[in-house]
């Protein structure tokens, strides 16, 4: 994609008619396009799409996303952070039949309260796990309780503080046993589920592979036949506001478009 293309798709921000697209293709194809939680509850036979939303940052995106999930009837996964939870619209989601949980940053959380943890060996030689484990489980506790929602499943939010300690939030959730003490049955990037995907794809913002981090956009992977596809997707990429498309215009505007070879990595 060149420099023009960009320019334009970010002057008209409807980026979401392609989601559209994705769904559309997605049931004309046979697949069932589920949320995690209807994974790990339900039995599928045949091919599915899992849609998993990290929503990073408040944006409308979400909400436009939800409202074509409605209309076309599919259910999908939405992770809030603590600091982009939207009440009314947890509320809709679960009400719908999709799922609303929590999207944790708790080992990049501790880094930033423990200033004096620049290392891996830093992070290591202090008493982490322990006091981790506990915040995280306070944390599930205080969404469930805040929104009515069951928090069956959580998803594993990255912040730079995780790239400084190389360690990922979700290195808490690596022993499964340790479901039992959190009250959940699956955190999204468990071995176990991952291994069990034929094609995981990612979206990222439009100046980089098209939009899409590893290079496969869902419609490829749709018309590929693969049999269990997973689409994690931010809503942030999808609706920009004013400030953001005008930030977005400018970077278009100044630097080349990207094409990287990143491969998928779990953890």
């Amino acid at each position: 994609m060149n420099k023009i293309d960009l320019f334009i798709k970010y002057i008209r921000n409807n980026r979401i008619i392609e989601y559209e697209n994705i769904i559309e293709s997605a049931i004309a194809n046979n697949y069932k396009v589920i949320s995690l939680r209807d994974y790990i509850t339900k039995k599928y036979n045949n091919k599915i799409l899992v849609l998993r939303h990290d929503v990073d940052h408040k944006s409308k995106g979400t909400r436009l996303m939800f409202e074509i999930e409605k209309r076309y009837g599919v259910t999908s996964s939405y992770y809030f952070r603590n600091s982009t939870v939207n009440s009314t619209l947890i509320h809709e989601i679960e009400e719908y039949g999709s799922e609303a949980s929590l999207h944790f940053e708790t080992i990049s959380d501790y880094v930033k309260e423990h200033p004096e943890i620049n290392s891996k060996k830093d992070l290591f030689d202090s008493n982490f796990l322990d006091s981790c484990l506990k915040k995280l489980k306070k944390n599930i506790i205080k969404f469930r309780d805040s929104f009515g929602v069951p928090c069956v499943t959580i998803a594993s939010h990255g912040e730079l503080e995780n790239s400084l300690v190389k360690t990922p939030n979700n290195y808490l959730t690596e022993d499964v046993s340790i479901y039992e003490y959190l009250g959940i049955k699956l955190e999204a990037y468990k071995k176990g589920l991952i291994d069990k995907v034929t094609c995981y794809i990612s979206d990222c913002p439009i100046e980089e592979n098209s939009g899409f981090k590893y290079g496969i956009t869902p419609i490829q992977a749709i018309e590929n036949d693969e049999k269990f596809i997973m689409f994690l997707s931010h809503p942030n990429h999808w609706y920009y506001n004013l400030w953001r498309q005008f930030k977005k215009l400018v970077k278009v505007t100044i630097r080349k478009p990207l094409t990287s070879k990143k491969r998928f990595k779990r953890i």
